[in-house]
């Protein structure tokens, strides 16, 4: 189909699946690290016995379910289960504790929680307040996802939704730098995965490799292209530099996503047969600048082109490095089919600049985000129609961008992102903090990029009673290890920004 179709055929991907278990049923969908898989058929049957069971514990149209799981086929069919309800899946990195789990869930009210084993048994006192579905859990009293798809029948029928409702939410606020509520249509689950699996070629003869968590755009866009191409997915928990070479081979995978350390990580490992990775005929990165020696490097060894793509919490993907310019080092590549973008003066968004100018970017997509929950911050990511990304490039002659820095507030730290401004509100809880600037401080290791680091004035009464390490734990012992304070430095006055 082509793209210009989409949209007047699908507004819900769960049509697709419907389609998909009519016409390919038993074709074999989704296989994960441990060996199990399922066809499209039994794919679609777990998610409708699941939506089934939601159903009569309560969610429905316009609900909000909550899912905090590393990648597996169980967190794909909740996935497919909620969206079947028309309510909203909240998707929380797995890695999220304590006070910034609870915050998360408190906000987004959701009708229910599904949590895996590690979630449940760490966290156990936050979910004590909501209404909890396991996975592999044995948690007494607490409701277990496999017993309520055994039990359940799959003869439900999957609720009607508006392209323009709200199926998806993150809270990867990028643009306006702090942690709230990204809210993305329906629609967009469609429209932009399946533009970025159009962009890169996938189709049903592809094998893709799913790493890089679903919590995050770069694994949801990745894992909801090749199914919505057609393609069979090989779900893995985590990256491992070691184990996920094996899985390469082992199901003969043709095309893997990650961000540029995994890459790193990759290029490194000596004991690396390049063999193992023939199967591929290409591999892409995203979520932070990747070195050209990385790139040429990984090419080098395996034969595999390794390239760059482009996209954000609140776009999905929007660009990508085309094949051809791939021995073209250093871009993020040019827009992929559906956008449309523009160099504007970071000032002044009415003036588009020229070939070789850095300024901010500016985009347009039917798939970028319907807003935040805070309608004033909307308000401010937008400029007549375009969203404004935060982000500063430069576009070449051959209409190739270069990512030149951010505007925005962000710290970028092995891929992930972080908000100054979440670390800051913790800091300044310290009875002994009177003012703080958290900032980002370039790591000695390339691969790894930022490091978050804190500037604080303490108050005249606390001058030498409170040590570095104290706020370090003060704040870390509250955040997912990615989000941990690496220095704190004691100031008279806090440096300007």
């Amino acid at each position: 189909m082509a793209f210009k179709d989409l949209v007047y055929n699908y507004d819900n991907p769960v049509d697709v699946l419907i389609n998909y278990s009519r016409t390919r049923g038993n074709s074999v969908f989704i296989v994960d690290e441990d060996g199990r898989s399922m066809t499209y058929g039994e794919f679609y049957d777990h998610t409708m016995r699941l939506a089934n069971a939601l159903s009569k514990l309560g969610v429905g149209y316009g609900d909000k379910v909550c899912i905090v799981m590393s990648n597996s086929i169980e967190l794909a069919v909740s996935l497919f289960a909620t969206w079947s309800l028309g309510a909203s899946t909240v998707l929380i990195d797995p890695l999220t504790i304590s006070e910034d789990l609870d915050y998360q869930l408190t906000d987004s009210s959701p009708k229910v929680v599904i949590a895996d084993k590690a979630v449940i048994e760490r966290e156990a006192k936050v979910l004590s307040r909501f209404k909890v579905i396991g996975v592999g859990s044995s948690v007494e009293g607490m409701l277990n996802l496999n017993d309520l798809v055994s039990t359940s029948t799959a003869e439900f029928k999957p609720a009607s939704v508006k392209g323009d409702d709200v199926g998806l939410i993150y809270y990867y606020a990028g643009i306006a730098g702090r942690t709230m509520q990204v809210w993305h249509k329906y629609s967009s689950l469609y429209l932009g995965p399946y533009a970025f699996g159009e962009a890169i070629g996938l189709g049903q003869d592809d094998i893709v490799l799913v790493v890089a968590q679903l919590s995050h755009i770069l694994g949801l866009t990745e894992f909801l292209s090749a199914f919505l191409r057609g393609s069979r997915v090989v779900i893995a928990r985590h990256f491992d530099a070691n184990e996920t070479p094996s899985l390469i081979k082992r199901y003969g995978v043709t095309v893997f996503a990650g961000v540029p350390l995994m890459f790193d990580q990759l290029l490194n490992n000596k004991n690396l047969d390049p063999r193992d990775l023939s199967s591929l005929r290409i591999a892409l990165s995203a979520a932070a600048p990747l070195a050209p020696s990385t790139q040429l490097g990984f090419y080098q060894r395996f034969g595999v082109p390794l390239v760059q793509f482009y996209g954000l919490t609140e776009a999905f993907v929007l660009t990508v490095q085309p094949l051809r310019y791939r021995d073209v080092t250093g871009t993020v590549g040019s827009a992929i089919p559906g956008v449309e973008l523009k160099i504007v003066d970071p000032k002044n968004p009415a003036r588009e600049l020229g070939v070789g100018e850095v300024g901010e970017l500016m985009v347009r997509a039917p798939w970028v985000m319907k807003g935040y929950s805070d309608p004033e911050e909307t308000r401010k990511a937008f400029y007549n129609g375009w969203l404004l990304t935060g982000d500063l490039m430069m576009m070449d002659e051959k209409g190739l961008l270069y990512f030149r820095g951010v505007k925005k507030r962000m710290i970028k730290y092995k891929g992930y992102p972080i908000f100054p401004r979440d670390l800051e509100v913790i800091l300044m809880r310290h009875p002994a903090v009177k003012a703080v600037l958290v900032t980002g401080e370039q790591s000695e290791d390339p691969s790894i990029g930022q490091i978050p680091v804190a500037y604080v004035v303490v108050k005249d009464e606390y001058r030498g009673r409170v040590s570095e390490k104290e706020l370090m734990d003060f704040v870390n012992s509250r955040v997912a290890f990615y989000k941990k304070l690496r220095k704190v430095y004691f100031v008279d006055e806090l440096p300007s920004t």
